[in-house]
Parts: structure tokens; sequence; C-alpha cells
């Protein structure tokens, strides 16, 4: 088979939002099929109605459309599918591979617990070989059959898994299934063999959790007559502490990384190193294009994955740090509108306009421009006078010691008409050797003075970007 006929799908059910490690799934077919040209297709797995809802349908489309995952064809609902699963049941059911079942669920674990097996130990095929008589009594009572697939009770089945080599089970372990439900729905492991094989799919790439599914999969494969696909199992994703990523761990849905201010690029990016390796040294960091031309379904790993919230974080600020100055100006514009931040031509500053100021602080900024979460307060005190001041650092640095330097400094600035950089370091210099003081004596409270914190790009270069107004100002209110 030619690579350009490679097909593969990600095939979500809509009963909650988008997790990580459906999105990591979705990724690894993603990269798949852009490695090789081939296509992805997005299906929506919703024939469990009760369950399924509307609201997490569109998580799903929101948070593949957040990471860039593209599809070529879908979203494809199951739910408009239901003729096409009838018309594939039904010859099952001419064949006597589909047999009706009017077992309820409390009968079949009754049998079970008198037959010394555990009551969820699953059905016993009682309804295999029922006579017309029996199926009339059955209905006469109101009972609505569910159709069961006729499983083989004797050999193996097995295939070689791309990620996990040989898988082989005992088909005695496997019980009869519902295929279609007494709604007429099919179940999950009808449809998803039929949409798989109608829509083309040569590569069935999901999590670990279906394995023990895929030889029920085999065997309608087998029923109808099918050629099989490929199939590749993912290994899990765990949280810190080695147990299966959930909730309390922290974030787990795509759509909370986003409102934590992570990249969808650097999103990608950590996903795709969670079960898969590219080899050879490196911080792990990689652009989009850089993990289609690595990945290689070889390379993906059969052991369980640890999700590493400090690791997504590292890689999030790398990605932040090489961004365009024109991406980075369109995340600054945001914070600045959702703060109704905009720029005053009264603050004298050589700046003629919102973006033209923008990108002389994002070039302040340079590598602290790393975390959209800190990105607000990294930006408020050029814009508000209304700037968070820690508390720690106004305590230390701003005394009753160092108020008569900041004065010195402010009447300094106001007197030279100080503006540039070149200027304010000049000042503050000046000022230092009239005191007979090292110069940071005078830059630690003035920072604090300035932008209420202890940490920021270079001094010199802030107080230009405030201006000088606003720095005279400020450094006389912190000496009150």
């Amino acid at each position: 088979m030619s690579e350009k006929q490679i097909k593969v799908r990600f095939a979500p059910s809509p009963t909650g939002y988008l997790h990580v490690g459906g999105a990591r799934t979705a990724l690894f077919n993603w990269l798949y099929a852009r490695k090789v040209g081939g296509k992805f297709v997005l299906r929506i797995e919703d024939t469990d109605q009760e369950r399924s809802t509307e609201e997490s349908y569109q998580a799903i489309l929101r948070g593949m459309e957040w990471l860039g995952m593209d599809w070529g064809e879908g979203a494809i609902l199951q739910s408009d599918r239901l003729d096409i699963y009838k018309e594939h049941a039904d010859k099952l059911k001419e064949t006597g591979k589909l047999y009706p079942c009017y077992c309820t669920s409390e009968e079949i674990a009754g049998r079970n617990a008198a037959a010394g097996e555990v009551d969820h130990a699953g059905y016993d095929g009682h309804c295999r070989e029922l006579t017309a008589d029996q199926i009339s009594a059955f209905e006469a009572e109101g009972r609505e059959a569910r159709w069961r697939l006729h499983t083989p009770d004797e050999g193996t089945t097995f295939w070689y898994d791309i990620v996990m080599d040989k898988l082989e089970f005992p088909n005695e372990a496997i019980v009869d299934r519902v295929m279609i439900k007494p709604d007429g729905f099919p179940t999950y492991n009808f449809a998803v063999v039929i949409d798989d094989y109608l829509m083309g799919i040569t590569h069935v790439l999901r999590g670990d959790d279906h394995v023990s599914n895929t030889p029920l999969h085999l065997m309608v494969y087998d029923a109808l007559g099918w050629d099989r696909p490929k199939f590749g199992h993912m290994p899990m994703i765990l949280g810190p502490d080695g147990k299966r990523l959930s909730k309390r761990h922290g974030a787990t849905s795509v759509e909370e990384f986003a409102d934590k201010g992570i990249l969808p690029d650097a999103m990608v990016n950590y996903l795709a190193l969670l079960g898969w390796s590219a080899g050879g040294s490196g911080d792990g960091v990689f652009m989009r294009k850089e993990l289609i031309s690595k990945f290689s379904l070889k390379k993906v790993n059969s052991s369980p994955a640890a999700f590493d919230y400090t690791k997504l974080e590292f890689i999030n600020s790398q990605h932040l740090k090489r961004l365009e100055p024109a991406d980075k100006l369109l995340l600054s514009e945001a914070v600045c509108d959702e703060n109704g931040w905009s720029f005053s031509e009264a603050w004298q500053i050589s700046a003629n306009d919102r973006a033209n100021y923008l990108n002389k602080i994002i070039k302040v900024l340079g590598g602290r421009f790393s975390d959209l979460n800190r990105l607000p307060d990294m930006l408020s005190f050029f814009f508000t006078e209304d700037f968070k001041m820690e508390q720690e650092a106004v305590a230390e640095n701003l005394t009753t010691e160092t108020a008569p330097l900041l004065n010195k400094l402010a009447d300094k600035i106001e007197a030279d008409k100080s503006d540039s950089a070149e200027e304010m370091e000049a000042a503050i210099k000046a000022v230092a050797a009239d005191l007979d003081i090292k110069p940071g004596v005078i830059i630690h409270p003035a920072r604090v003075a300035l932008t209420g914190t202890t940490r920021s790009a270079g001094m010199y270069d802030v107080m230009c970007l405030v201006g000088g107004p606003r720095v005279i100002d400020r450094l006389r209110r912190a000496s009150k």
C-alpha cells in the first residue's frame, strides 16, 4: 500500500472535554498523516445518546481548532450514519453471526453467581441457540432484543501491534458482546469497525485502554469478510505520582491549559513528547514543522508517559521567547484590550501610538517575555498608575532611609530633563557619586517605586519607557 493511501482518524466520544490523553492520540494521528502525506479524519462517536452532549461536541471542536490540528474529513457524526450500521447489521443477522438476546443484566449476573463466577463476569451465551418459539415467548413478555456477535469459542485472536508488538488473546475469554442495542443504535464496538472500514482507515492509532477491545473488533472484521487495518496502541498518560492523570493532578483539559497561558504550539510540542522520542539530545523544544519531519511510529514508546507540568511550562516559555515580534505584539495588545490600557501622548514618550510603544516594551523585555500569566503584571506599570505593588518589596525598599535618595533622583531627572536610557543612567550615577554610595543603593528602591517589584527588565530602559514626568512623579510619591 502506498503512503499516499494512508488514512488515520481521531474518534472521540462527546461525553466530556478534550482531555490531554485524547489530544495526544489525535496529535500522533495528525503528525503521522502529515509526515506521510496521508489523510486525517475527525469522527465524533456519539452513539451513546444518554451521555453525549452538544456542549462536549463543541468543546472537542474548540480544542482541536486551538491546537491547530486541521482535519481533511469531518467532523463526521455517527448519529448521522444509523442506516449504514443497520444495513451491515442486517447482513450479519442473515448469516447468524448476530443473534438476538433477551436477557436482562440481572439475569446474567444471577447465572454467573450460580455458576460460581463473579456477578460481572460477562455474558454466558444463554441466547445463542434460541428457537422461534422461545423468541416469540420473550417478545410476548414485552422484551426487546439486543443483538450480540457470535464469537468463536476456540483458538486465539492476535495481531502485530505497531507499538506493542504481537498481542494475543484466547477466544474463550471474549464474550458475545452487544452490537446493536434495543433502541436500534449500534454500540461502540460495532460502529467503530463499520466506520473505519468504510472510511478507508488504514491505521487505527489509539490509546492502550482499547487493547482489550481490539480482539472483538477483529472478529467483527472477520465476520464481515473485511481486511483488517493496522493497529497501534499508545501508552497511557500518568500524573507526577505515577497514577493515571486526572483532575487531582491539576489541569487536564486542553481548554484549561489555554486559559493558563499555554501557547498552542507549546502544547502540541509537549504532547508529542508524551510517549514519543525524537532521538538525540536537546531541550525537547520543537516547532510544528520539526515535529512533522521527525515523527515516526517506530519511535512511539510502549511504556506509560508521565505528565510533567514544570516541563510544559519550560517548553511554553521557550516558544514564547521564539515568537516573532508581530505575534508578541498581538498577545500584548490582547492584554491591553482586556485591561482597557491605551497609549497617551501626555506621557511624553518617544512613541506615537500603542503598537509602537508596545514594540519598544517587547524589545526591552527580551527573554522575560516567557510567561503569559505574568505578562499583565509586566505591562501594567507602563500603562497605568494603578499597578500592583509587592508588599514585601515595598517594606524592604521604600523606607525612611531610601526616601531622600528617591527625592534627589527625582530632582536630578527634572533638572536635567532626562529622557533617554543613557540620560537616566547618568542621573542615577550622578546622585550616587554626590552621596558617595553605589548606584545599586538607589536603583533597588527606584525599581520598586517605578514597577512595584524587585524584578524587571533593564532599569534604565524601563525608566526611559515610563518617561521622565511619570518617573519623577512616582519617585516622589514613593518617597512619601
